[in-house]
């Protein structure tokens, strides 16, 4: 694989252009904004922005699964709203 133009930090999510690259491996990398040198922690852009892809995927279920719920439980508080009246 070569060498990427740069590396994405995943502690800040900033780009990082002075790295150490050596058989397709980061091999030192130091973030300047928030001093991250952990080479795990740090992400090649196409495999980051894939990665906010299925985050946002992730986000827009554990949404839709909320709005589920609240919709449930507003039918239950009605129901239990309608039996007192009665």
């Amino acid at each position: 694989m070569a060498r990427p133009d740069y590396l994405i930090c995943l502690e800040c999510e900033s780009e990082v252009e002075d790295f150490t690259w050596r058989d397709g491996e980061i091999r030192r990398v130091t973030c300047e904004v928030c001093g991250n040198t952990d080479t795990d922690a740090f992400s090649l852009p196409e495999d980051y922005e894939q990665g906010m892809v299925d985050e946002d995927e992730d986000t827009k279920e554990d949404e839709d699964e909320d709005e589920d719920e609240e919709a449930e439980y507003l039918d239950d508080y009605e129901d239990e709203e309608d039996e007192e009246e009665q």
